[in-house]
């Protein structure tokens, strides 16, 4: 990630939508250091970090300041389609900045799911191809099924994402039906060529969406700094969520999430 425009659209929002004072903001190989008066946190988004090197951190869960994630939990949330049964995802893009390793993807996904559904991933299935892809099933506490097919497609591909979620009375989407690539707000049509524009505040306008997201979550973080210790224990169970699927993957068997 470049230090511009990222860095000081941070310091900048920073100052208006929290009480943390000034922030020098640091850009460090998948990771951001933000210091303040209040002291300093190191907010990491690359999950295969060495515990030495991420655990005096937080982890970066800028998937839940994303708004299509945000609405999507409002409808679970509100009861519209009923208790929770499965969720399916389907999560296939390009490697780049935020997405290194397939333990990103199953961290991101996992982390996901739980927050879609207010329940806790308590066991793994996983079945890996090399290093680029890996169907999952995670079990939850309450019952959900969760099947995902994650995995890296070649550089320059349009990336597949979708997150469904089904319930007793009715199944919400993250994308339009049938819908099979990411879909972007404006599109332009330049003979051969298609230009997309991305749907974000005028305040953080010349950002990518992931980095957007990535202030909003820090900010979010900084406005309520007790929320830390969530996020540490967060880590720790995508970790272990991790190292259970990595076993399964050997063994070809369910394995029990344990922290």
């Amino acid at each position: 990630m470049e230090e511009q425009p990222f860095a000081p659209y941070l310091r900048e929002l920073a100052g208006k939508y929290t009480a943390a004072g000034p922030l020098q903001v640091t850009l460090e190989n998948g990771a951001v250091r933000v210091e303040h008066a209040a002291g300093a946190c190191r907010f990491y988004y690359d999950f295969s970090l060495p515990p030495a090197q991420s655990g005096a951190g937080l982890p970066l869960l800028h998937w839940r300041a994303k708004r299509r994630y945000a609405e999507l939990r409002g409808i679970v949330e509100q009861g519209f389609i009923g208790r929770p049964l499965a969720v399916r995802i389907h999560h296939i893009v390009p490697r780049d900045e935020f997405g290194r390793s397939l333990q990103d993807l199953v961290s991101f996904e996992a982390d996901l799911a739980e927050w879609l559904t207010g329940q806790r991933v308590e066991r793994v299935f996983a079945d890996f191809s090399g290093a680029d892809y890996v169907n999952c099933i995670f079990c939850t506490g309450g019952g959900v099924r969760v099947s995902l097919e994650l995995g890296f497609s070649p550089a320059g591909s349009q990336p597949v994402l979708l997150h469904e979620v089904i319930g007793r009375e009715g199944v919400a989407s993250d994308v339009a039906v049938d819908t099979q690539t990411q879909q972007y707000p404006v599109y332009v049509l330049r003979g051969g060529e298609t230009v997309t524009y991305a749907d974000l505040d005028a305040e953080l306008y010349g950002l990518e969406n992931t980095q957007a997201d990535c202030i909003r979550f820090i900010l979010g973080v900084l406005r309520e700094p007790e929320e830390a210790a969530a996020l540490r224990a967060a880590a720790d169970h995508l970790q272990a969520v991790w190292q259970a699927a990595v076993c399964s993957g050997k063994t070809t068997a369910y394995t029990k999430v344990e922290v």
